[in-house]
């Protein structure tokens, strides 16, 4: 990819290529994938009565399949072209274009009862207090096993944290390209003198990262 890693240009170029925000290399995991757990724990949080507001929603693959568990799921994300595969994906849905920036948009002031973030924008937990109803609860999934910007955010609006998981799964990635692409999308340097002295037959192993936090209001 030429443009600029998680540019606006970059991530419209991932949603006409991939049909949504996916990511664009191959890798193979030795053991559950990690993303499970986050849906595992937003399922257990739905009834039929749960609002639920979505920060960075994608293509709206988790309004697809929970959307339909709650009363109501709202969704924001700040590129048009992922906004219209995602009505697309969960017509039953409400989606806003929103950067997290700014003033809350009226369509986005719930109140909700859980407000999610699986794809990694730490912004919405500023906004809290002005979305949350009553005993709302926060669920987060960030890409690495410690993401010291939530809890301070957290900290900041007077929510605390409940409950903290951090899993991490041994993945291996195919080719060198596979590699350089990742670490472009992780912001890390792709050493190729790293890639010989690790990679085998299968490809370089590394561990498949994720931290999760559900917050509350203190």
């Amino acid at each position: 990819m030429s443009d600029v890693p998680h540019s606006r240009a970059w991530y419209a170029r991932l949603a006409r290529e991939l049909g949504g925000f996916r990511h664009p290399w191959t890798r193979t995991l030795d053991g559950p994938d990690p993303e499970l757990a986050f849906g595992a724990l937003l399922a257990g949080h739905l009834t039929p009565h749960t609002r639920v507001l979505e920060a960075g929603c994608g293509h709206g693959p988790d309004a697809a399949r929970f959307g339909r568990q709650c009363a109501r799921w709202v969704a924001y994300d700040w590129l048009p072209e992922l906004l219209e595969q995602a009505r697309s994906n969960a017509p039953h849905a409400e989606f806003h274009l929103w950067d997290g920036k700014g003033e809350v948009p009226m369509g986005l002031r719930g109140p909700f009862d859980l407000i999610v973030s699986r794809r990694g924008p730490t912004s919405v937990i500023r906004h809290l207090p002005a979305v949350a109803a009553p005993d709302a609860r926060f669920l987060y999934v960030g890409p690495r096993l410690d993401m010291p910007q939530v809890p301070e955010r957290l900290a900041a609006v007077g929510w605390a944290i409940l409950a903290e998981w951090r899993v991490s799964v041994r993945a291996r990635i195919p080719t060198w390209a596979d590699w350089q692409t990742r670490c472009e999308w992780m912001g890390e340097t792709a050493s190729r003198e790293d890639w010989d002295a690790h990679a085998g037959a299968r490809g370089r192993p590394y561990h498949e990262e994720r931290y999760m936090v559900l917050a509350g209001q203190t």
